[in-house]
């Protein structure tokens, strides 16, 4: 049977999950709340209405913020790896795909036929074909670049000086932005623009007033803060926190 099993999540508050990993395949479904997953490749940022894949033996771990419910679902290996996505992605849900989900569970109980592989073939085919969500951060591998994204992610409101990087990592300010554009495939000031936005939102989601998180975000205003939220989400903070 390729679904091993449904595990239906409700958190009430902050929970961590350590670095893990397992034989099966998971998908992680967020019907409300938002939850963060860091793996190898770099840090995804789940809001409500998203699903995430996590392939068989991926070593990952999450941290749920504020109150959550979703639920996970367990495959196979093999159907995992003939199937479904070969590297950790996360989607939005649509329609079709909430909906195939909750045929999906409401099934699972029962004896399974091949009215539930055909679901799950339809669900492998989604997975593959929805273009991943863009509420990613990558992560470099040289040792020492990765050493300054970790202290960026520890004091986001300390401001971005790339000569600083720079010494800091032991090249030159060249080696330093060539170096990082090659292994994440992002410029240094798009990928802290894109860390602020990302701990911005699990600071929100977990009560912090956008005052608080505007600052602790090293912004100097509350105005430039939002602007920089509304350039990205295309909303207000106070309104996508009203929609979650």
């Amino acid at each position: 049977m390729s679904l091993l099993r449904i595990n239906h999540l409700q958190h009430a508050g902050e929970q961590d999950a350590a670095p893990h990993a397992h034989p099966q395949g998971q998908m992680f479904i967020v019907h409300a709340g938002l939850v963060s997953v860091e793996a190898g490749q770099g840090r995804w940022v789940m809001p409500p209405d998203c699903a995430g894949w996590v392939p068989p033996h991926v070593l990952h771990g999450a941290t749920v913020h504020g109150a959550m419910r979703g639920m996970s679902l367990y495959f196979d290996e093999d159907f995992s790896h003939a199937r479904m996505p070969a590297s950790l992605k996360v989607v939005r849900l649509t329609p079709l795909l909430a909906a195939l989900l909750a045929e999906i569970a409401d099934i699972a109980g029962s004896v399974p036929g091949n009215h539930m592989d055909s679901y799950l073939q339809v669900l492998a085919d989604l997975c593959n074909r929805l273009p991943a969500q863009m509420l990613f951060l990558p992560m470099p591998v040289d040792s020492r670049l990765l050493g300054l994204c970790t202290h960026a992610l520890r004091e986001p409101d300390v401001a971005l000086h790339l000569d600083a990087w720079a010494q800091e990592a032991g090249m030159s300010r060249r080696t330093l932005t060539r170096r990082f554009q090659q292994q994440t495939g992002w410029s240094i000031g798009h990928w802290h623009q894109q860390m602020r936005l990302l701990l911005a939102l699990e600071k929100l989601s977990a009560g912090d007033a956008v005052t608080t998180v505007a600052l602790d975000m090293g912004y100097q205003s509350v105005s430039a803060f939002i602007a920089m939220f509304r350039q990205y989400m295309g909303t207000t903070p106070k309104a996508w926190l009203e929609n979650r």
